[in-house]
């Protein structure tokens, strides 16, 4: 520069020498006033100096930026958050053997008429005897107890149903009536009273049948004789012979026994359906429960004098293909423990007529079997049963499982975004979206109340999206998926995600069956099932913006006074900036100059730099090149020859003042190049 001065002032010299006066140099005074332009700095700014992509910020194929916050499980529901099988008590019963049907009896006794013409003193047929004679008229009381034999399958025996007949047959030549009590022939007492009248001679029959209700028939039986009456033959004569028999027979019908010392037959004693609560303690019903663990336990205490075969049938079970069907052997007066698998056995829980669920049928049938022994049977004797079911896992339960509603674990989502703190103002995302991802093994319709807000400065910002009733599997087994998606159509998303934000929240809860009338009442699970929301929120750089700070270098350590001559005095400066963008950002512009200790000596605004304009899509198309002067007085421009260091700090909205919605592309971009002009004075 010194060179070029000293040039022009030669120059000037030779043309002066071309006058014809002569001149005194030391009385001439040269004044240039040359223009000196220097560059002071630039800053070529991509959007990746801007928004470094991370976890958060990414671009798609249409290098459209967007801001995406993934959050896993942001809410599950396990199959024990809905329904359980708790566990279940012993349950306790008994089957009384109560009275005991016995074979039916006969005996059978004759009484001869030497014997009672001997024991009433009827001398006449006695002497008679082998002879044709008239038959004497009889009217005889207390003539006698004849037999003292028992029933062959009882020694002793009280009954509570059957009847006991005595049949009369009468082989003496004359009709009789006769009075018999039945008696124990140990003690006389008379158990059964019985009268036949008029019983024809030579072979005629008669009967009374009396109930043995009540009655305790001993092992020793007598029959006696309590009156005996006949017209005889009169005049006529007729063949006596004193072995003719009265043969009394007993019979007997229905026996059943309340306590006896008998032998009994193999017979059936009980058969009942008794039903295990299965239900959870709520609302909950329980229609079909398939075990994929369990064990049906038992205890039998038997004071029964026989032994029992018991059957345990599960009816509407189905265990591989086949009903559940146990019969157990009880020894008599001994202790029975054992337990049923019903490992993969499916339960029918509706047959209980009272009530169609959570109920399960066990068919109890008792059958005691005959030993050919004697033995003492009481009515009192039972079998007592404890039932337990344990080691309960189930498979899959289908039925009803009750309104209620589980609330969701609040959480917060973590938007600490990077690249948000390049920038100060506020963003306002105009497309949004929040997607959450379903996962669902549950066969229920369970409703979605979402919770979800921001805050700032204490103000709560509410989505207020739908509740979404979620995708749900229809057949046993299955999984659906589905994705509940919230945008500005349906919510307030945009005032959610319109950024800063102190804090953004999620929570709220699950209804489960929250409308039967639509819905119905069939639900379904698997030991497995459960249900997982994934959150998604994508919010693509279609915004609008106000007071975007940008604050960045555009020179450091420069020396710019050594660019100046000697002698050189400032008269005035202009700043040239050259703006090339085709970011859809308006920016306001200040440069400030620094002394080499960052100390401010300087600070110029440079106004509004446009940007293009944004077509339909809110995407520049074709950059915006600006060129700015901004004159300088003389301090001014000192200053900025000065200055070490150059900061370019720019606040930004999105075009039209904000107003329309722009979309952010990684290949906008922004140049800004800065130089100087200094008007200088150089007297020579």
């Amino acid at each position: 520069m010194k060179k070029l001065l000293l040039s022009a002032l030669a120059a000037g010299l030779a043309l002066s020498s071309c006058q014809s006066d002569v001149v005194d140099p030391t009385n001439i005074d040269i004044t240039a006033n040359p223009i000196i332009a220097l560059p002071l700095g630039e800053i070529g700014l991509t959007m990746d100096h801007l928004l470094i992509p991370d976890s958060s910020l990414i671009f798609d194929d249409n290098t459209v930026y967007k801001v995406i916050v993934a959050q896993d499980s942001v809410f599950g529901i396990d199959v024990n958050d809905l329904i359980s099988i708790p566990a279940q008590s012993p349950s306790s019963s008994s089957i009384t053997m109560g009275t005991v049907a016995v074979s039916n009896v006969s005996l059978t006794q004759d009484i001869a008429l030497g014997a009672v013409a001997s024991d009433a003193g009827l001398t006449a047929i006695s002497s008679a005897h082998g002879s044709n004679a008239p038959f004497p008229q009889l009217n005889e009381s207390n003539v006698g107890t004849y037999g003292g034999s028992g029933f062959g399958t009882f020694t002793s025996a009280s009954f509570s149903n059957g009847t006991l007949t005595l049949g009369l047959t009468n082989d003496w030549p004359v009709p009789v009536s006769m009075g018999i009590d039945l008696v124990n022939a140990s003690t006389g007492a008379t158990i059964l009273t019985y009268a036949m009248n008029n019983v024809a001679a030579n072979g005629g029959t008669g009967s009374d049948t009396e109930s043995l209700v009540n009655i305790t028939l001993p092992n020793s039986i007598g029959f006696k004789i309590t009156s005996l009456t006949s017209p005889g033959s009169g005049t006529n004569l007729v063949a006596i012979d004193t072995t003719d028999n009265l043969e009394l027979a007993i019979s007997s019908a229905n026996l059943e026994v309340y306590n006896a010392i008998t032998q009994i037959s193999t017979q059936d004693i009980s058969s009942d359906t008794q039903y295990v609560d299965l239900s959870t303690g709520g609302s909950e019903e329980l229609r079909e429960l398939m075990f994929s663990t369990a064990s049906f336990d038992y205890e039998f205490v038997s004071t029964l004098a026989e032994n029992l075969e018991l059957n345990l049938n599960f009816p509407g079970s189905d265990q591989n293909g086949v009903e559940v069907d146990t019969t157990i052997t009880i020894a008599a007066g001994a202790t029975t423990t054992g337990s049923i698998n019903l490992n993969g056995t499916i339960l029918d829980l509706t047959q209980d007529p009272s009530q169609n669920h959570s109920r399960l049928p066990i068919a109890v049938a008792a059958t005691l079997v005959g030993s050919g022994n004697m033995v003492n049977i009481d009515s009192s004797d039972a079998l007592d049963m404890t039932f337990e079911m344990t080691n309960l896992q189930f498979g899959h339960i289908k039925g009803f499982f009750g309104t209620q509603q589980i609330t969701i674990d609040p959480g917060a989502v973590d938007l600490a975004i990077d690249f948000l703190e390049n920038f100060d103002g506020e963003i306002s995302f105009a497309e949004p979206s929040i997607a959450m991802a379903v996962t669902n093994s549950i066969g229920l319709p369970i409703q979605l109340v979402l919770d979800f807000n921001s805050f700032k400065d204490g103000t709560a910002y509410g989505l207020n999206g739908p509740n979404y009733v979620l995708p749900y599997p229809t057949t046993l087994g299955n999984t659906a998926t589905g994705t509940l998606t919230f945008d500005n159509t349906n919510s307030s998303i945009v005032d959610v995600f319109t950024l800063p934000k102190d804090s953004i929240t999620y929570g709220g809860s699950v209804n489960v069956n929250h409308d039967t009338t639509t819905f119905g009442t069939e639900n379904f699970v698997t030991n497995t099932s459960s249900i997982s929301g994934d959150l998604l929120m994508e919010m693509p750089f279609y915004f609008t913006a106000t007071g975007l700070g940008f604050y960045d270098t555009l020179a450091t350590d420069q020396n710019n006074v050594d660019a100046l001559p000697e002698g050189t005095s400032l008269e005035s400066a202009k700043l040239l900036l050259q703006t090339t963008t085709t970011l859809p950002l308006d920016a306001s512009l200040n440069l400030t100059f620094y002394d080499a200790n960052w100390n401010t000596i300087l600070v110029k605004d440079f106004g509004l730099m446009e940007s293009g304009i944004p077509d339909a899509n809110g995407i520049i198309v074709a950059p915006n090149v600006l060129d700015t002067e901004l004159e300088l007085d003389a301090s001014e421009a000192t200053a900025v020859l000065e200055a070490v260091h150059i900061t370019a700090e720019a606040t930004m909205d999105t075009y039209n003042v904000g107003t329309d919605p722009v979309k952010l592309r990684t290949d906008a971009t922004l140049n800004l190049n800065l130089g100087v002009q200094f008007n200088v004075n150089v007297t020579l």
